[in-house]
């Protein structure tokens, strides 16, 4: 067997199919902007669409965390710590001011050379949180200009996470997790920040 079989093989035992429709939603919202910038006469219209696309990626977001649960949740299962997962899910040998140096200085093979995978589980929840709340940030910069800054963004993420959170507690769909938060939010900056900076490349007013 082969490399490239073998993670193929290991993604489909680690991933659901529910995930694999996740990670197809945040590729179809990312991708979907360069055709309909480039592909629209009017640049105009890019605020338009932008926020239709935008109310697409809101009602799969609920059907993901709302809609498709079962109440099934006990309250021990909420996790108030932060970074419990996280750090289930990883061990940053530079520390994690140390990884932020690094990349600062432009070192990325260094600073991913200082992470190592420590639980596979925690790690898929840790980057479908991220990746749920990336086009989030990303789509906020093309809605309004309002939202190209990464502060706007973060505040956005934050409070859109924090109500879904909060949703799942109450209605037993889901458990309180701090760390679901914090990706949450991370995924929306991170989505921002590039969105914010392909607005400023394809001069989208």
């Amino acid at each position: 067997m082969d490399t490239a079989e073998k993670l193929i093989r290991e993604s489909q035992v680690l991933f659901t199919t529910e995930d694999f429709m996740i990670i197809a939603l945040v590729a179809a919202v990312v991708l979907s902007m360069p055709f309909f910038v480039f592909g629209l006469k009017k640049r105009s219209y890019v605020a338009v669409i932008s926020l239709i696309v935008l109310m697409a990626y809101a009602a799969g977001e609920l059907y993901f965390t709302f809609f498709n649960r079962h109440s099934m949740v006990a309250d021990s299962w909420n996790v108030l710590t932060p970074m419990a997962d996280i750090d289930a899910a990883f061990r940053v040998d530079l520390g994690v001011i140390g990884l932020i140096k690094e990349i600062i200085h432009g070192n990325a093979q260094a600073a991913l050379a200082s992470i190592h995978v420590e639980s596979a589980r925690k790690a898929r929840e840790v980057l479908l949180n991220v990746l749920l709340y990336l086009p989030l940030g990303y789509l906020l910069p093309f809605v309004s200009k309002k939202f190209r800054r990464p502060s706007a963004v973060l505040l956005i993420g934050f409070l859109c996470s924090l109500a879904t959170e909060l949703g799942q507690y109450y209605t037993k769909l889901g458990y309180f997790q701090v760390d679901d938060l914090i990706c949450n939010t991370m995924g929306a900056l991170i989505g921002g920040l590039i969105g914010i900076a392909l607005c400023a490349l394809w001069r989208i007013e």
